[in-house]
């Protein structure tokens, strides 16, 4: 009741603490750049007043989250493009106007989940026990979580660290990252499972390409980029030879190719970027 209280105990801090953390899941940073410190510790808020109406919103609302999520997305500064303009950008280089919309990367979850949704795998069940295995086809969310037993594939891509406290994540770029989308078994079985989502009797290689990026990238591909999948899709088959007599073995080469060209699209940056 006391932590509720927005008149005579601490309602009104949890309501801005909770408030910055949805703002932060949206935007990438709070309002309040540090969302485990309000303190003299941390940093003042970007936008006070906006933070204090926000959370004033939120408590009127019966502090129910999928309003104040409803209210955040339609705002101008959610709808705002991530094109850079020379004179916003010295005037306001660290963007804490919040005058462009940053490339924002996929958390570690939410990259497992799109690749195994993407592969036709993704088990959208509810509720149950923790999995042990995490070749599950479960959601991320239900992954067992265990300081000793950390997955790798998650801790590349910013997991955060079950030991402690974790108020915002980081979001590194490193090589590893790029080499175990490139090499992993886990990814190649989704990019296997991908192309035969997409090759079906009939449906010639360009088509299945361009389905595959529709798949993956939830969008249609321009005619450059379909034109260098292509080219890529036929670099590839030419690496395994000349075209085979018997049909099996073409059928089977005309796969493997199509399978690094869906390989190709899950390593974009476009794949694990919201941008």
């Amino acid at each position: 009741d006391w932590l509720t209280d927005a008149e005579h105990g601490a309602g009104s801090l949890l309501a801005r603490v909770m408030v910055n953390r949805v703002w932060q899941h949206h935007f990438g940073r709070g309002l309040v750049a540090t969302p485990n410190d309000f303190g003299v510790q941390g940093k003042p808020p970007t936008h006070p007043g906006l933070l204090d109406w926000l959370a004033g919103e939120f408590i009127r609302g019966g502090w129910q989250l999928k309003p104040l999520h409803q209210l955040i997305m339609a705002s101008a500064v959610y709808q705002e493009g991530a094109d850079l303009t020379p004179t916003s950008l010295a005037r306001d280089p660290e963007n804490k106007l919040w005058w462009h919309r940053p490339a924002r990367r996929l958390e570690a979850e939410a990259i497992r989940d799109a690749l195994l949704s993407v592969g036709g795998r993704l088990e959208d069940k509810l509720y149950g026990p923790s999995e042990t295995n995490y070749e599950s086809p479960r959601r991320s969310v239900y992954l067992r979580v265990k300081r000793s037993e950390l997955i790798p594939f998650m801790t590349l891509f910013d997991a955060p660290e079950p030991a402690a406290s974790v108020g915002e994540r980081g979001a590194t770029t490193l090589p590893t990252q790029a080499l175990a989308m490139m090499n992993s078994t886990f990814v190649r079985d989704i990019a296997d499972r991908l192309t035969k989502r997409v090759l079906q009797p009939g449906v010639v290689p360009a088509a299945a390409i361009g389905q595959a990026a529709r798949i993956a990238l939830g969008r249609r591909l321009t005619a450059m980029e379909q034109d260098r999948l292509v080219k890529f899709f036929e670099q590839q088959g030419e690496l395994l030879g000349p075209p085979a007599a018997d049909p099996k073995a073409a059928a089977a080469n005309t796969a493997r190719a199509l399978n690094e060209t869906c390989l190709v699209l899950l390593c974009m940056s476009e794949f694990i970027y919201v941008d």
